[in-house]
């Protein structure tokens, strides 16, 4: 049995749309699962859901 890997890849943080906040770590993107998904919650508009990043199942950098 072979382990597939999860990958990840930047996307521009929708709460602040690339210009950096608290949310993406003043980065203005977020590291988020391929492949990328708005929100199922919010549609990209940032909840709680998506820690605020617009994006379904974003990578938390801690």
């Amino acid at each position: 049995m072979t382990e597939q890997q999860e990958e990840y890849a930047p996307e521009v943080c929708c709460h602040c749309e690339g210009a950096g906040c608290m949310y993406c770590n003043k980065k203005g993107t977020v590291m988020v699962l391929q492949p990328s998904q708005k929100c199922r919650h919010c549609g990209g508009d940032c909840c709680i859901y998506c820690g605020y990043t617009g994006w379904e199942r974003p990578l938390k950098e801690y």
